[in-house]
């Protein structure tokens, strides 16, 4: 992720930057309410990430359970 490519709300970001430390691929691609991808390689499955969460805390949850169910698959 670039500079310009951080995530407004911080636990997302902060849940983001756990998946890219576990190896994922997080993608930005700003399209409507969708702020991006988090991206399991090996697998091929993707965990999409919102713009606008209606609650940051459990958008949050979402990208770490699916970091924790894919950081093995490499």
């Amino acid at each position: 992720m670039g500079i310009g490519d951080r995530h407004q709300k911080k636990d997302v970001e902060a849940a983001l930057k756990r998946a890219e430390a576990a190896g994922l691929k997080v993608t930005h691609d700003k399209n409507r309410h969708r702020w991006g991808w988090v991206i399991c390689c090996p697998c091929n499955q993707s965990q999409v990430v919102y713009c606008t969460p209606q609650s940051q805390g459990e958008e949050a949850r979402e990208i770490d359970r699916f970091t924790r169910r894919h950081q093995n698959c490499a």
